[in-house]
């Protein structure tokens, strides 16, 4: 292990800790005099305090705790794949069934208008294919799920992350690398699906930018990325170290994976390799519409780029 590259990788949780608990404390920006930090967008170092997660527990998760598990894996799973709270309002919120008439009619309904259907924050696509993208969402991602929520139900009774990620990553738009059915497994451990996992400290999916942090922790190059090495093992070991020094927060394994992609964004900057995906825009300050057009369509390209892969849902690059 790099000792100097770890002190950063432990610099970053702190300084983006600090960042949020000023956020919340009503305290003037900046909340950091790191200039890549004020000027680049990183999510939470917890997942659970992205403001998306929150509104997605205040409204959604938390209100149907007592919903049969297979409901709650289906609900987050379509809120998840379009990914923003208006599209959720739009339909409705919670679901008990599935009706692709009417998810796809919204959906249209509000690109015809200009209005937010999927989140920018990571890609789905329509994988090539000329079909409308709410069309192959509804009728075979979020389908899929439905379609299997029984099965799917049984497996989480295991009380495992991994198992059910893997039986996701068969159904369609739930594989490649993983990135959309650990999504879905990170919403549900949270929930009276999956509170109980006995696997969340010792087990993570490793994304792309998460394989490069710790190929920047442990000396490799950046490109290493051999899906039988020991990514686990070796995120097991920070997080047995990142929690020596945060004794004050519940760290799991989500949260070493998330932040090591986050951490080899700010090398990116700070080693003028690249640049994230976004510009942070600081409270009080606005970009003009075709300012956010050109950024939102630089970071697909960029991401796309990254990821290196036919797989449209491998990545977000923005957590891992």
């Amino acid at each position: 292990m790099d000792q100097s590259a770890f002190d950063e990788f432990v610099y970053w949780i702190g300084e983006r800790r600090s960042i949020y608990a000023k956020k919340q404390e009503g305290k003037p920006w900046p909340w950091t005099e790191d200039t890549i930090l004020q000027t680049y967008k990183f999510t939470n170092v917890f997942r659970e305090l992205d403001t998306t997660t929150v509104w997605m527990r205040e409204n959604l998760t938390n209100p149907n705790l007592n919903e049969p598990h297979d409901k709650m894996i289906y609900n987050c799973a379509l809120f998840r794949m379009f990914g923003t709270m208006e599209m959720c309002e739009a339909i409705g919120g919670w679901q008990q069934v599935h009706n692709p008439g009417h998810l796809k009619n919204i959906a249209r309904s509000r690109l015809d208008n200009k209005e937010r259907v999927f989140t920018g924050a990571y890609i789905i696509t329509n994988q090539g294919r000329k079909d409308p993208k709410e069309n192959i969402v509804v009728d075979e991602f979020v389908a899929g799920i439905w379609n299997n929520r029984d099965e799917l139900s049984s497996i989480c009774e295991q009380k495992s992350l991994e198992r059910l990620h893997k039986k996701l990553r068969t159904l369609s738009g739930w594989g490649g690398g993983g990135f959309m059915a650990y999504e879905l497994v990170s919403d549900l451990r949270h929930t009276n699906v999956l509170n109980e996992a006995e696997d969340i400290l010792t087990w993570a999916n490793a994304g792309p930018g998460a394989k490069r942090g710790l190929n920047r922790i442990f000396g490799r190059p950046l490109k290493f990325a051999k899906n039988r090495h020991g990514w686990n093992g070796e995120m097991k070991l920070l997080l047995s170290k990142v929690t020596e020094y945060f004794a004050d927060s519940s760290f799991e394994m989500r949260e070493i994976e998330h932040s090591l992609c986050e951490f080899d964004k700010y090398q990116r900057v700070k080693n003028k390799e690249g640049k994230p995906r976004s510009l942070y825009q600081p409270p009080g300050k606005h970009r003009s519409k075709w300012a956010r057009y050109r950024a939102r369509r630089k970071e697909s390209l960029y991401e796309e780029q990254l990821r290196g892969s036919s797989d449209p849902l491998q990545s977000e690059d923005h957590n891992s």
